[in-house]
C-alpha cells in the first residue's frame, strides 16, 4: 500500500508541473512615464521645449491699468481710465544658420471714456541669425530714461532688417515699408507703401554706451539723424539725446492735428509742414533705493514752420517708479511744455499719468 501511494503521488506531481508549464506565462507590463514639459535654458529664463521638438518657447507680458490727465494746449482739459492685457509669444530654434525665433505680440485696451475695447497686433516677426522680417519696433522707438522725450517719428512699420552684433558693437540697416499716413499722402488715394531706409550703429562698453540712428523718406526725400548715449553716473545713469531732421519725412517728429493752429483762420487748423528741425534731451534716472527710482528729465525743441521763424519751445518732468514687489511696479508721471503762444489758445500745457502693472 505504501508504495502503491508513492506511485500515484509522483505521478500527480508530475503532471502538474506538465500543466504549469504549458501554461500563458504572467507579462507584468510597466507604467509609461509621463511627458513632462522639460525647462529649455539655452534662451535665457522662461524658456520651455514643446514635447517632442528642438523648439523653445516663452510665453510672458503684463496687465496694465492707467490713468491719463491732461490741461492746456488746443485741447479741452481731459481724463481718461483704461485697462490693458499684453502678450508676448516667442519661438526660438538652433539651426545650422542660427536662431531661428517667431515672435507675436498681442494688446487688449479697454477705454473707460467710450466704453471701447481695442484688440491689435503689436508686433509680429521671423526672424534667423541676423536677419529679421515682419511688423516690429524700428531703432527709432527706443528713448531715454523718464518716458519724458520727443525724439523720434514713426517708430512701426513692416520692415526687413540685418543686425550683427558683437564685442559691445551693434550696426543694423532696415528696409522699412512706409504707410501713406506716414509720409502725408492721408486721403490721397495713393494707398501703395513707399520706401524708408534706417539703420543704426553702437557700441556699449561698461557703463557708457552710445548709438547713432539715421532715417530716410525715399518719398519725402528727407533725412533725420538721432544721437543717443548713457552714462554710468553716480547711483543711477546719465541719458543724453539729440535729434536733427532735413525736413518734414517719416522719421522726423512732425506736428499736426491739434499742434501748432493757425489762429487767423475762422476755423483753426494745423499749419502744414510743421517737424522739429533739432531737439536736445537729457534725464537722470537717481536710484534711491533697490525699488525706488526717480527720473528728472528736460528737452528743447525747435520747431520748423514753413513761411515763418523757428518756433523754440522746452518741456520738463519727471517719472516716480516704485517696484511694490517683485513683477508688480508703481508709476506716476508728470509732465509740463511751455508751448509757442501764437500757435495754443493755452500755451502753459500739463499732462501726465499713474500707472500700475504687473509683469511676467
Amino acid at each position: 500500500m505504501n508504495v502503491k501511494s508513492l506511485l500515484l503521488g509522483s505521478a500527480a506531481a508530475v503532471a502538474a508541473a506538465s500543466g504549469a508549464q504549458a501554461a500563458d506565462p504572467v507579462v507584468v507590463i510597466e507604467p509609461v512615464a509621463a511627458n513632462y514639459v522639460e525647462i529649455c535654458d539655452a534662451f535665457g529664463a522662461g524658456y520651455f521645449y514643446i514635447p517632442g521638438t528642438d523648439t523653445c518657447l516663452d510665453i510672458g507680458g503684463y496687465v496694465r491699468f492707467q490713468v491719463d490727465a491732461s490741461r492746456g494746449g488746443n485741447v479741452a482739459d481731459a481724463w481718461d481710465v483704461y485697462t490693458r492685457g499684453h502678450i508676448d509669444i516667442s519661438s526660438k530654434t538652433e539651426t545650422e544658420l542660427g536662431v531661428l525665433t517667431g515672435f507675436i505680440s498681442l494688446n487688449a485696451d479697454y477705454y473707460s471714456d467710450n466704453a471701447s475695447t481695442d484688440v491689435y497686433l503689436d508686433e509680429t516677426y521671423l526672424s534667423l541669425g541676423g536677419f529679421q522680417a515682419g511688423y516690429f519696433n524700428s531703432y527709432w522707438d527706443q528713448g531715454l530714461l523718464g518716458e519724458i522725450d520727443d525724439l523720434n517719428g514713426q517708430t512701426k512699420f513692416n520692415s526687413v532688417r540685418y543686425v550683427y552684433t558683437g564685442e559691445g558693437f551693434v550696426g543694423g540697416i532696415s528696409l522699412d515699408f512706409l504707410e501713406p499716413d506716414m509720409i502725408g499722402l492721408m486721403n490721397s488715394g495713393n494707398n501703395v507703401p513707399h520706401l524708408g531706409v534706417s539703420g543704426r550703429i553702437g557700441f556699449q562698453a561698461g557703463g557708457v554706451g552710445a548709438k547713432l540712428d539715421v532715417g530716410y523718406d525715399t518719398y519725402n526725400e528727407e533725412a533725420a539723424f538721432r544721437a543717443m548715449t548713457s552714462l554710468a553716473l553716480g547711483p543711477g545713469a546719465l541719458d543724453l539725446g539729440a535729434i536733427y531732421a532735413t525736413g518734414w519725412g517719416a522719421y522726423a517728429v512732425t506736428y499736426g492735428g491739434n499742434d501748432f493752429q493757425d489762429f487767423s483762420l475762422a476755423t483753426p487748423t494745423a499749419v502744414p509742414g510743421v517737424y522739429a528741425e533739432w531737439a536736445l534731451a537729457a534725464g537722470y534716472k537717481l536710484n534711491v533705493s533697490d525699488n525706488f527710482a526717480i527720473t528728472p528729465a528736460a528737452q528743447w525743441t525747435s520747431a520748423n514752420i514753413p513761411g515763418a521763424d523757428n518756433e523754440d519751445f522746452w518741456s520738463a518732468g519727471v517719472l516716480f517708479d516704485y517696484t511694490i514687489v517683485e513683477g508688480l511696479s508703481a508709476k506716476l508721471n508728470v509732465r509740463y511744455t511751455d508751448l509757442p503762444a501764437q500757435y495754443y489758445d493755452d500755451d502753459q500745457y500739463w499732462a501726465g499719468w499713474f500707472r500700475l502693472q504687473r509683469d511676467f
